[in-house]
């Protein structure tokens, strides 16, 4: 598999900073009622340069609540300085404000590998989880699935992005193709395509549980593709979405935790 995603994989990490607007291209406008979308967020990061401690980067992907202060993204959207973090909600596909503002992130380390961009094993560590300011009364965290063999059905929310700003927010069906010892899980999407601005998604299975969130698509022609690469959420968070109230601090194994400025 290695030779295949050669040069492949590390162009189709979802996360989007400064590039061309694109959303899951096909899939189905999200619904006003859905306990998907209605938990589904927009993430933007604003992070300090790798190159240049000037300058800075702004990176837009998508998010989920899994608690009342707690939002779950891919790492790989909060990079690796970050200065500050915010998150919209939706009603139905179209973004709503206020955003709310981060406090704190918690990560894995994905360290990127020269010859594919990015380890695919390492991928199964792609979270990372948002704790907010304050937290959100008015939607309900989604609960986490149990981790376990390949589940029947999946199916995925994205925002994408419009221009500068959070896109329309869609879902899309996803049939599981296979899942590693690690908890990292391929899928194929039906009648869509994942793209810039999905990454950090929530992928739920057919009893509306999360599995994990959009890490990377596998495809010849990025940024979107319907092969999508999901790390997995339950069996990786030890306490981010337990009972405690909204101020609990998001326990991530072996993670590093950052906090943003204010």
């Amino acid at each position: 598999m290695k030779g295949w995603v050669r040069g492949v994989l590390g162009a189709a990490l979802l996360a989007a900073a400064g590039l061309p607007a694109r959303a899951i291209e096909g899939g189905a406008m999200a619904g006003g009622r859905d306990a998907l979308t209605r938990a589904t967020v927009a993430v933007g990061t604003v992070g300090r340069s790798d190159e240049d401690d000037d300058k800075v980067n702004l990176t837009r992907c998508s998010g989920v609540l899994i608690a009342p202060a707690l939002v779950l993204t891919a790492a790989h959207c909060v990079g690796d300085n970050p200065l500050g973090a915010a998150v919209m909600f939706y009603r139905g596909s179209r973004a709503v404000r206020p955003a709310h503002r981060a406090a704190s992130v918690a990560r894995y380390v994905v360290e990127r590998d020269d010859d594919i961009g990015v380890n695919l094993s390492n991928l199964a560590l792609d979270i990372a989880v948002v704790r907010l300011a304050a937290p959100v009364r008015a939607r309900a965290p989604l609960p986490l699935a149990r981790a376990g063999g390949l589940p029947g059905s999946l199916r995925i929310a994205g925002v994408g992005l419009s221009g500068g700003a959070p896109g329309t927010l869609k879902t899309a069906r996803l049939v599981p193709l296979a899942v590693t010892g690690s908890g990292l899980t391929l899928a194929r999407a039906v009648g869509a395509r994942i793209c810039i601005g999905d990454s950090g998604g929530p992928v739920v299975t057919g009893g509306g549980r999360l599995w994990g969130v959009a890490s990377a698509v596998i495809t010849r022609t990025p940024p979107c593709g319907d092969l999508v690469v999901i790390a997995p959420a339950g069996q990786r968070l030890t306490g981010a979405a337990a009972p405690g109230g909204p101020n609990r601090v998001a326990r991530v194994p072996g993670a590093l935790v950052m906090r943003t400025a204010r």
